[in-house]
Order: structure tokens, then C-alpha cells, then sequence
């Protein structure tokens, strides 16, 4: 569950090819996974352009000054992108700008992400540039990837879960494309998943993984999965790490980091802030009055 940020010259996901020249560009931070890639970034008083064979949404996070904008050889647009308000770029265009200094946030997925998250799309979704739009869960699902990348404390699991979401929340805002149902998530699959959360807690897990281990597209296990448990999978899978480590802080003498590395969490430091917010209180104290309360053998 480690994060790391990342202060790169050029944060394209991984295996990205194209072009985005700046002015003035400077990363706040940047977070690749393999199919997709988020953060925040400033640009200076200028022209620029991106070229991408990734998607691309980008979100105001400070006034934007009046700004030219041209797609392709199409018409140059004067556009004006107020806080909050964003606009989606497909893969394959050539976006074209002119405009003063202002900051985003950005997240670009590949096109195939939808081959693994969604096949039962018929066809990968055909989505069209959209400008200045305002979309309440997009922005909420933005902010939340980066707060958590900038505050250092991103998983793999939340980081698939928000891309995931995020990436077919812009299909079916933008896209004609069609899907078939999908089957709910059975209960023999649903206790394959739990049994292989708890082999695996220690790991990085992530949603296309326990997706794969419920024989679903990871969309439609997501939502088939908090169907049946009643929370959320990430939430279920940290109060099950938290679980693990209150056990171990009972029945074991392993130091707090040999507990976190083994429950999954980054380091000791991010044990203790989610022991605490769970439990209300931290593992070294957890230990020590359950120490006090103890039974001599």
C-alpha cells in the first residue's frame, strides 16, 4: 500500500506516447499506475499543446484566464474555465492552447482501461471532447485521487477504485456506447474473494485482481461486491487489515512495523493514523492495556 510522489518532467501513465509542451510547466506531484496517471501541475502565460494516446479530463483547481482552444484543425474556441469546472480530452487529439497561468488537476487513462474494467461494453466507448463542463461525482472523484496522492497516503486498491470509476462515469456521460448485463456476484465467488483478502492482506491488492478472482468485470464487482457485504471493498479491506493487526498486537511480539508490513499498510506511521481512526486509539496503546489487562499464566 506504499505511495510515493512524484515530480517528473514528463507525467504521462506509463507507456504513454504523445507530446505536452508548456509554458512555464511545473509538477506539483504525479502518480503512474499501469494504465492511467494522475496529479496536479501548473502552467505559465503561453501557447502549448498535448497530443496523447491516453484520455485526458483536466480540472480547474484556480481561475483560468480567457484562453484560445483548438481541437484538431477545428475552430479556435475562446474559453474561460471557472474553479471546478473541467473538460475532457479523448485520446488521439491535438489540443491546441493560448492563455495565461493558471493550476489543474489532470487524470489520463488509456483507452483499453475499459477493456479490463468493462467487457461487457460492446466495443471500447467512443467518447467525444467535451469543454467546460461541471459533473459533481467527477469532481469529487478527482479531488479525492489527488488529496491522496499529495498527502502521500494513496493505495493501489483506492487508486483503481476512483480511476475505475471515474473513467466509466465519463463513458456514460460521453459515450454511446452499449453494454450487456452481467450476472450478480454469486455466493461461492463471494467467499472465494473474502478467503483471498485475508491470504493476501499483507499484499497490494487491487480491484482488478479481486475482480479477476470473482470472475467479473471490475466495475460490476465493485458495486456486485458492497451489494452483498454492505460497505464498501476498500473499506472492508482496511477494517480487515485492522483486524489483523489488532490480533497480532495481542498474540504476538512483532514490532509495529513488522505488523504493518505484514497487514498491508505502508509503513508504521500509516498504521498508526488507521488503527486510531478505526479504534479510536493507537497500536502502542492497544498493546500496552491489553498488557495490563493480561492474565499471568
Amino acid at each position: 500500500m506504499r505511495s510515493e510522489r512524484h515530480n517528473v518532467a514528463n507525467p504521462q501513465p506509463q507507456g504513454a506516447s504523445g507530446t505536452w509542451e508548456l509554458p512555464g510547466r511545473r509538477i506539483m506531484f504525479w502518480r503512474n499506475w499501469d494504465t492511467s496517471g494522475a496529479g496536479i501541475y501548473d502552467r505559465g502565460e503561453g501557447e502549448g499543446i498535448w497530443r496523447s494516446d491516453q484520455h485526458r479530463i483536466v480540472f480547474s483547481l484556480t481561475p483560468t484566464p480567457p484562453m484560445l482552444l483548438q481541437i484538431g484543425g477545428g475552430m479556435t474556441r475562446n474559453i474561460h474555465q471557472t474553479v471546478g469546472l473541467m473538460s475532457l480530452y479523448p485520446a488521439g487529439s491535438t489540443i491546441r492552447t493560448a492563455g495565461g497561468s493558471s493550476r489543474y488537476a489532470q487524470v489520463c487513462w488509456k483507452p483499453e482501461l475499459y477493456q479490463a474494467i468493462a467487457p461487457h461494453l460492446v466495443g471500447l466507448p467512443d467518447l467525444q471532447p467535451a469543454l467546460i463542463f461541471p459533473d459533481p461525482l467527477v469532481a469529487q472523484l478527482i479531488r479525492a485521487l489527488v488529496d491522496e496522492i499529495g498527502n502521500g497516503t494513496m493505495d493501489r486498491l483506492l487508486a483503481d477504485s476512483l480511476v475505475m470509476a471515474l473513467a466509466m462515469r465519463v463513458a456514460q456521460r460521453f459515450s454511446t456506447t452499449r453494454s450487456q448485463e452481467e450476472p450478480d456476484l454469486p455466493r461461492p465467488r463471494l467467499r472465494r474473494v473474502l478467503d483471498y483478502i485475508e491470504t493476501h492482506l499483507g499484499q497490494d491488492l487491487t480491484l482488478t485482481e479481486l475482480a479477476s478472482v470473482a470472475c467479473l468485470s471490475p466495475s460490476h464487482f465493485s458495486r456486485a461486491f458492497k451489494q452483498e457485504i454492505g460497505t464498501g471493498l476498500r473499506c472492508y479491506t482496511v477494517q480487515r487489515r485492522v483486524q489483523r493487526a489488532r490480533e497480532m498486537l495481542l498474540h504476538s511480539s512483532d514490532s509495529l512495523a513488522g505488523i504493518a508490513a505484514a497487514t498491508g499498510f505502508a509503513d508504521q506511521s500509516h498504521l498508526t493514523v488507521v488503527f486510531r481512526r478505526e479504534t479510536g486509539i493507537t497500536p502502542g496503546r492497544f498493546r500496552a492495556e491489553a498488557a495490563k489487562t493480561a492474565i499471568p499464566s
